[in-house]
């Protein structure tokens, strides 16, 4: 009788739940990967999304994997290398494809892409998340909750505003970071309660002001340039904090945010130490920083005769070399480089306190 009243009590507690949990890959099937941001993270979609032209479809985009991938690098780019390490043996490919196989994930990631703005020429973060929304019946709910959601975005805000703005005094400056984290937290809600997203893999922004393409147009020399890099540390300063302000309301949300530009920096100041000749200077390109015309053939640009060397493969891209640098400390980092919980850590975590209308 008591075993029976026991029985009862625990079905009724089950019963009185209203939140789901289930623990990540219980078949021991990797989670799906989506992708969302600009170039970085494009494996594709802009040779879908218009018939004008994509450098990055050309020679020598894909230098190191013997042909161009519609991706801004000479190879493969970091969320190909964390897909592998989290158990996906081919990339998630562009989710413009009308051909494409979804069953393990999509990029939404296109070249162009700003948090601010409805840009007719790109899709802005809130439009692939929109994308992504009227796509996700694709997945379960549990697939959705269980998938990791990386994310690069915001360089490109900062980077026409520096062209728009190159005189704009702090408080403007700081105004504007403002305006596009504000955004930001905006459309990352929405992937979460209107796309059932629950592990957001963020990476923060890079020294956009020491981009060689910035250094050449800019003309700063042999130093970045000063007013890009201050809004990148004030958004990179307060975008913690609105992740964590995330986890506070929504207990089901997890999050892994790396610090993609303090290890740029390091490699930048250091080049040797971490297995280059040059950080400053694009491998493929044109001018003084040879940071422009990768990929059109109406320009004289110029190939390094060994990628890995550079840190830089275009004018603003990373090399293959440092992206899948980039990828393993993304993906087993500690907390200097990735907090609070690196991207292996991610995947394990069980989707708790999950209310089923949210999802």
């Amino acid at each position: 009788m008591a075993i029976n009243r026991s029985l009862i009590f625990f079905a009724g507690l089950l019963a009185s739940f209203t939140i789901a949990s289930f623990p990540a890959n219980v078949a021991g099937e990797p989670p799906l990967l989506f992708t969302f941001g600009d170039s970085s993270y494009d494996v594709g979609n802009t040779k879908f999304f218009s018939s004008a032209f994509d450098p990055a479809t050309t020679w020598p985009y894909g230098e190191s994997v013997d042909s161009p991938t519609g991706r801004w690098s000479d190879g493969n780019i970091v969320p190909d290398f964390v897909g592998r390490l989290i158990g996906n043996n081919e990339p998630v490919p562009p989710v413009l494809d009308p051909k494409a196989d979804l069953s393990h994930g999509a990029s939404f990631a296109i070249s162009g892409a700003t948090v601010l703005g409805s840009p007719s020429d790109t899709m802005s973060f809130g439009q692939q998340i929109t994308k992504f929304i009227e796509l996700n019946k694709k997945w379960s709910d549990k697939e959705r909750a269980e998938a990791i959601y990386m994310i690069y975005i915001g360089a490109d805000d900062y980077l026409n505003f520096a062209k728009a703005h190159p005189h704009a005094n702090p408080v403007e400056q700081v105004a504007f970071v403002a305006n596009v984290l504000q955004k930001l937290a905006r459309d990352l809600m929405s992937l979460y309660k209107s796309g059932g997203a629950r592990k957001f893999a963020v990476q923060n922004l890079g020294p956009l002001g020491c981009l060689p393409i910035v250094r050449q147009e800019f003309k700063t020399g042999e130093s970045c340039m000063e007013m890009v890099n201050f809004m990148v540390k004030t958004h990179n300063e307060r975008l913690g904090p609105v992740l964590f302000a995330m986890t506070v309301r929504y207990r089901s949300l997890q999050y892994s945010l790396f610090d993609f530009n303090g290890e740029i920096l390091r490699r930048i100041n250091e080049p040797s130490r971490h297995g280059y000749t040059d950080t400053t200077t694009s491998c493929c390109g044109t001018g003084s920083r040879n940071a422009y015309g990768c990929g059109y053939n109406n320009e004289h640009s110029k190939l390094c005769s060994y990628q890995k060397s550079f840190l830089f493969f275009d004018g603003r891209h990373n090399t293959e070399k440092t992206d899948e640098d980039i990828a393993s400390l993304f993906y087993s980092g500690d907390k200097h480089v990735v907090s609070p919980v690196n991207i292996k850590d991610l995947v394990g975590k069980s989707i708790t306190y999950l209310p089923a209308q949210e999802i």
